[in-house]
């Protein structure tokens, strides 16, 4: 029997995120995969078991002595395997081991567009586009819109995987008929939910908040000691899912401060879809008109809103009348869009390990 074939997962994090632990678990049915990540902790990827082998550089991410240890370690991976294929996560990472990538077969996958974040002369852009899109096979991207945001010479190596959950068929947990109570999940910080969320809970005396993720900012480290917060830590989307079906909200709120959040393309969403939990969403972000076209949740006057007495009555009231629709629980589901992450890196379904 041939040796499985290998591919290379490349990424600035821990892996702890939904999106890299759907693609480790969809890619590990076809190849045989070592993943690479930074870690300021000793706690293995939940995908781990699924991986062949997981190397993770302790330290500060993007420190410069964390990055070259990364790339020596990436070097040493390369020297001692022959990889069908390497997956890296963002442009500013494929940037940084670019001379290590030269004649592989590379799939670049854009979770946060680095582009569309940074604050640099608009001739910085257009170079850095242009090292980092010429050789890729594939570009990923995870929605239309993101996509009509790329160069034009990009679009014929476009692969859309959209942030779709894998389809929850666990317990659904019972919400409280009174009061309300808004899971903040994701990356946590004061610009993307801490600020609202400290001015609800003061606002509502009835509110609970349930807080899960990553915290990034003190501001947000003391917002998880509340009375009225319960703090789960770091957990795996399924068990995301199955919180979110205690909660009657999901947050979504982005500082409409760059492209990258003005463009965010939030897992939540379809989480809170799989869920039967309504959206809170700021309307300067695109997918809040999603939000309002399938009535999924309450899209704010603005990032910042004016009349926190009437956002509350407008959340309790939509708590009442919410009533989710279950088509869309089969048609937002990692399921249906698995496929396309394999087949860009070549795989096929009779090539299942």
């Amino acid at each position: 029997m041939p040796p499985r074939a290998a591919l290379l997962y490349l990424s600035i994090s821990d892996g702890s995120d939904p999106r890299t632990n759907k693609e480790v678990a969809t890619l590990s049915a076809f190849f045989a995969v070592d993943f690479v990540g930074v870690s300021s902790h000793d706690q293995a990827p939940f995908f781990s078991a699924q991986a062949r082998r997981v190397e993770l550089i302790r330290g500060r991410t993007r420190a410069p002595l964390t990055l070259c240890k990364l790339w020596w370690r990436v070097l040493c991976l390369r020297w001692r395997n022959r990889y069908d294929s390497v997956h890296v996560i963002n442009e500013d990472l494929y940037l940084i081991l670019l001379p290590l990538l030269l004649g592989q077969r590379v799939v670049l996958d854009i979770f946060d567009s680095s582009f569309l974040k940074w604050n640099v002369p608009k001739w910085m852009v257009w170079l850095g586009q242009r090292l980092s899109y010429a050789l890729p096979v594939k570009i990923i991207v995870t929605d239309d819109e993101r996509a009509g945001l790329m160069p034009a010479d990009t679009r014929g190596r476009l692969v859309i995987v959209p942030n779709y959950p894998p389809h929850y068929d666990g317990p659904k947990l019972s919400r409280g008929a009174e009061g309300l109570r808004i899971l903040y999940a994701g990356s946590l910080l004061d610009r993307r939910g801490t600020f609202l969320t400290e001015k609800l809970l003061a606002a509502d005396e009835s509110l609970h908040v349930v807080m899960a993720g990553w915290i990034r900012d003190e501001r947000t480290r003391a917002l998880s000691q509340h009375p009225r917060v319960e703090w789960l830590g770091t957990i795996p989307q399924r068990e995301f899912i199955t919180q979110a079906t205690r909660c009657d909200f999901i947050l979504c709120h982005y500082e409409p401060a760059n492209l990258n959040n003005i463009y965010a393309s939030p897992n939540k969403i379809y989480d809170a879809i799989q869920a039967d939990a309504a959206i809170i969403i700021n309307p300067e972000v695109r997918v809040s008109r999603f939000v309002r076209e399938h009535r999924l949740g309450v899209v704010l006057e603005a990032y910042d809103p004016p009349d926190l007495k009437a956002l509350i009555r407008q959340l309790h009231e939509f708590k009442t009348t919410y009533r989710p629709d279950p088509a869309l629980r089969e048609q937002f589901t990692w399921e249906k869009i698995a496929q396309r992450l394999s087949a860009a890196h070549g795989a096929t379904p009779a090539e299942r390990g």
